[in-house]
C-alpha cells in the first residue's frame, strides 16, 4: 500500500519536510517511489506538484493525516483525504474520579473522628486485666510445647 508522508530535511533544529510517496513498510527516510514537494513549518511555505498528487491519489495512495491538512489548505481534494482523529479522553471521564474520589475522603474522615471518640474513651476508662488471660497465655506455652516435642 502506498502512503503520502512527509521526510524530514533540513539542519539540526531547523526542520524541513519533503512530501514524498512511498510504501507503507517502508522507513521514512528509505526508498520513496516519488517526490511531490515541501513543506516548510517554520514560514508555513508548501510548494506541491498538483497532478502528481492527484494521480498518486487516483493510484490508491493514502495520506498521513498531516499531508491530508496540507493538502485541504492546498485546495487539493479528493475522496481518499480523510483524518483519523484520535480519542482523547472526554471531559466526562476526567470528571468522574474526582467524584468518586469525593465520597472517599469523606469516608476517611469519619474514621478518623471515631478512632480519636475511641481513644478517648479508653483514656478515661481503662481495661482492667484479670488473672484469666495470664491463664491463658499458660495454656498456650503447654500447647506448644506438645507440639514442638
Amino acid at each position: 500500500m502506498l502512503v503520502i508522508r512527509l521526510r524530514r530535511t533540513g539542519k539540526k533544529n531547523k526542520p524541513t519536510y519533503r512530501i514524498i510517496v512511498a510504501e507503507h513498510t517502508m522507513p521514512v527516510n528509505g526508498k520513496f517511489t516519488d517526490d511531490l514537494g515541501f513543506y516548510n513549518p517554520h514560514t508555513k511555505q508548501t510548494s506541491i506538484s498538483k497532478e502528481k498528487v492527484e494521480k498518486w491519489l487516483g493510484n490508491g495512495a493514502k495520506p498521513s493525516n498531516t499531508v491530508a491538512k496540507i493538502l485541504i489548505n492546498e485546495k487539493i481534494k479528493h475522496n481518499s483525504i480523510v483524518f483519523v482523529k484520535k480519542n482523547k479522553k472526554s471531559k466526562k471521564t476526567a470528571e468522574e474520579p474526582k467524584v468518586k474520589n469525593a465520597p472517599q475522603q469523606e469516608a476517611t474522615e469519619e474514621v478518623i473522628a471515631e478512632t480519636e471518640n475511641n481513644t478517648e474513651a479508653t483514656k478515661t476508662n481503662p481495661i482492667v486485666t484479670d488473672q484469666p488471660i495470664a491463664e491463658e497465655a499458660q495454656t498456650e506455652e503447654v500447647q506448644t510445647e506438645e507440639v514442638t516435642a
